[in-house]
């Protein structure tokens, strides 16, 4: 009887791992990738709820694209890429998130139905907003590349550039108090200021944009300086809607004297799950939360759908 019963239990072994094998080719072949994909995002601290279509797709409705504008937060974890797009059909890119985002953010941009952009913004040179912005410049025309000054000695910035030169992309470098208009969008440029910051997250490029009666400020990684420094000056001109917060969370890129000057209703925070800094930061959920700000995050809600009609604000997310 013993002898059965041992042979028995091999005999189970062996179907549970057949079964197993099974589930895992399926698993592999049968999802069409994005089993791996899913797998690959976990891996780089980002949580992708669906791919880049069904993202759009749930989030992202033909009458919304027809009728408002739309900012268009990518989860691609803790790094920074966004999309405006106007009823007409313009559209900018402000960051390209990290070196392995590539396709996410072209899928997203297909999605969304834009094969060009009148705009690309590289907010500062840090490899988690400009990472991929190479492969964007390359592989869809761009009308105007928006930059700073601040240079960086790495291959990803090297990769931008030459991409953009490639292309014969026109560049701009822009400065506080710059302004241009896209598409019935007003933006102005309130940071890097005319002075040499250490920390370069502190040169990142800030910007207002205006839609209708509606207001964003869209804040890269500027950090309590640069913070400083805008509402020296340009204070009376920031009292906004929506706030995507500086550096991800970071303790140090949103103060309450910034949130006392831009009155919020909506703040963005665009972070990996259970990243390696930490982010984002008690003290700046803290401070969120004595101003009672709604506030999404991309760890949380993955893809980020943010509509303006002019008048109001409404917001869709991909959980």
């Amino acid at each position: 009887m013993a002898r059965r019963k041992r042979k028995s239990t091999a005999a189970n072994l062996v179907i549970a791992l057949i079964c197993l094998l099974i589930l895992v080719l399926f698993l592999v072949f049968g999802s069409h990738g994005t089993f791996l994909s899913n797998l690959g995002d976990v891996w780089n601290n980002t949580v992708n709820y669906g791919t880049a279509e069904q993202n759009v797709a749930a989030l992202v409705t033909l009458e919304k694209e027809q009728t408002d504008l739309l900012l268009y937060v990518i989860d691609t974890g803790n790094s920074d890429s966004m999309v405006l797009r106007t009823p007409d059909g313009h559209a900018i890119l402000v960051d390209a998130a990290d070196n392995d985002d590539r396709q996410r953010i072209l899928d997203t941009l297909k999605a969304l139905g834009i094969e060009k952009l009148d705009a690309a913004v590289a907010t500062h040179p840090d490899a988690d907003h400009i990472g991929s912005m190479d492969d964007v410049l390359l592989n869809i025309p761009v009308a105007t590349f928006y930059r700073t000054s601040k240079t960086a000695k790495t291959k990803t910035y090297d990769n931008m550039v030459d991409a953009a030169e490639q292309k014969q992309i026109p560049v701009t470098y822009v400065t506080a108090g710059d302004t241009f208009s896209i598409g019935g969008l007003s933006l102005k440029v309130l940071n890097p200021q005319d002075k040499k910051y250490d920390d370069t997250n502190n040169s990142s490029i800030v910007l207002l944009v205006e839609y209708g009666e509606t207001s964003f400020l869209l804040s890269g990684d500027a950090e309590e300086e640069a913070i400083a420094d805008m509402l020296g000056e340009f204070a009376p001109d920031m009292d906004i809607d929506v706030l995507k917060i500086g550096h991800h969370g970071s303790h140090n890129a949103t103060t309450e004297e910034l949130l006392d000057a831009t009155t919020p209703n909506l703040a963005i925070i665009t972070c990996g799950e259970d990243n390696d800094y930490g982010h984002p930061h008690k003290e700046t959920l803290d401070l969120l939360g004595e101003d009672n700000i709604t506030t999404l995050r991309t760890d949380e809600k993955g893809d980020i759908a943010i509509f303006s009609d002019g008048t109001d604000i409404t917001y869709k997310t991909a959980a």
